[in-house]
């Protein structure tokens, strides 16, 4: 497919930012959230022929973007990382060793208000109402579509430029929320997701067609109001892990409690499901995930690599964050839970090719942390590669100063295995206004980086996005 955004614009426009007339003014903030790799920025820029170190791949040409927070006006005193912030999405399209740099806010219907008006009208997730749809969390490709998703509400719609084209919602037949992490099948091309409601416990398994068509939606029951934050697939389920952080509004003080008692409990919803009586439910131990890394089955054997948390709470944090392997007996019932690595990792991704299917490699956002350097949670030291088999892990290190956030993994379009292929992300130097980006070879991990492409302005700490190739 064709980038429906040239690399070649005029250089008066290209190197200009785009400040509107109506741009607020700039502010600080003592949260922590709004601090360091997270502070946000408050321009929309277009920067062209930027300048690359090193030799980027050849034949890699296509579009890198990512989501993540970077609120307008100053949010209240309840902000926090990572429910909270408008979303930004920042791009770097790449065509024959020609690099261009674009971001632009999501415009939902909420940001248009808050900006016509010139403040904050919108709350934090978990302060009084009123909220808003802040699209802040990923941008997927699908159908032709560029999406971009919060699992506060519906998904919003982006041209190839970062435009917001609005709302979305497969013709609505989609009425609620959108997942933040949908899962796009490598072969069938199908998206498969999974929505939830955190005040009735309200779920729904949605599948749309390799043609942007929404030909499942099958709604049943949470066994509690839990965050489904992300999920997992193989090729005959959609794995849903229902943690002990439960959700009650009507509590006073923060919404959800850690209540380890109850365990947790995994949904094996069959991908052709449609009815809620053919969903599989099994019992294992309590813990919390954010993110899963990959998982794939094997008779009724069914494996799921995600970074593991031993509790979580709104207001403190998780003891331990560890790599782990779950083994889901889907005969017996039985849950093994597997430690591969106890150094805290987050964010983990895979060669997409393998996706719900036995793969070796994953790759995560490592804590890595150095003397002398505070670290903030979603910005890491490191990147690692884990042998998903053996638990072993290469590491590469970033100097002083420098974090990563979520490591893309791209196929190398001259490769052949699993590891060809390169390491894609943003990287933020504290003290430093410039930016970065860097491409790592996922073959060896540890080596310097492959190339990197300064940036006139710092990218700040996001969440998760997509490479798109041309």
């Amino acid at each position: 497919m064709a980038l429906s955004v040239p690399i070649g614009l005029s250089v008066a426009s290209a190197h200009a930012s785009v400040v509107p007339d109506d741009r607020p003014p700039e502010w600080t903030s003592q949260n922590p959230f709004l601090q360091g790799a997270f502070a946000p920025v408050f321009d929309e820029r277009d920067d062209i022929d930027l300048h690359i170190e090193g030799e980027w791949p050849k034949g890699l040409n296509g579009a890198f973007m990512r989501n993540g927070p970077n609120p307008e006006f100053e949010p209240d005193a309840h902000y926090g990382y990572p429910f909270d912030g408008t979303g930004m999405v920042h791009a770097l399209f790449v065509q024959d060793g020609r690099a261009r740099y674009r971001n632009r806010w999501v415009r939902t219907k909420e940001f248009v208000e808050e900006r016509a008006a010139g403040h904050r009208i919108y709350n934090s997730s978990f302060a009084a109402p009123p909220h808003a749809n802040l699209a802040n969390t990923n941008i997927v490709h699908h159908a032709g579509r560029y999406l971009a998703l919060y699992e506060g509400g519906s998904a919003y719609q982006l041209d190839g430029n970062l435009n917001t084209v609005g709302s979305f919602d497969f013709g609505g037949r989609l009425t609620g929320n959108m997942t933040a992490h949908p899962k796009i099948d490598p072969r069938t091309r199908e998206l498969l997701s999974i929505e939830y409601d955190l005040h009735t416990g309200a779920m729904l398994y949605a599948r749309i067609s390799a043609g942007g068509v929404l030909d499942r939606a099958v709604p049943f029951q949470a066994p509690w109001p839990a965050m489904i934050h992300d999920i997992a697939i193989t090729e005959r389920h959609v794995i849903a892990i229902f943690c002990p952080l439960v959700f009650d509004y009507s509590r006073k003080g923060p919404p959800a409690d850690w209540e380890p008692q109850r365990g947790t409990m995994i949904a094996l919803v069959p991908r052709d499901a449609k009815t809620a009586e053919q969903i599989q439910w099994i019992k294992g131990p309590a813990f919390f995930n954010w993110h899963t890394v990959n998982a794939f089955e094997q008779g009724d054997r069914i494996e799921v690599v995600l970074p593991w948390y031993d509790a979580f709470s709104l207001t403190a944090p998780s003891k331990r964050l560890e790599l782990h392997r779950l083994v889901i007996h889907t005969r017996t019932g039985a849950v093994e839970d597997h430690a591969l690595d106890d150094q805290a990792c987050e964010f983990g991704r895979i060669n997409e090719a393998y996706l719900g299917r036995k793969a070796r490699y994953g790759y995560v956002g490592l804590r890595d942390p150095r003397p002398g350097e505070r670290w903030q949670s979603g910005a890491f030291e490191s990147i690692a590669r884990y042998d998903l088999t053996t638990g072993a892990k290469v590491v590469h290190r970033f100097p002083k100063g420098v974090t990563v956030c979520e490591p893309l993994f791209v196929a190398d379009p001259h490769g052949r295995g699993e590891a060809d292929g390169f390491i894609l992300s943003f990287t933020h130097e504290a003290g430093s206004a410039q930016g970065s980006f860097v491409v790592l070879d996922a073959r060896n991990l540890d080596a310097p980086p492959l190339a990197r492409i300064v940036l006139p302005r710092r990218v700040p700490a996001g969440l998760h996005g997509s490479w798109v190739s041309s």
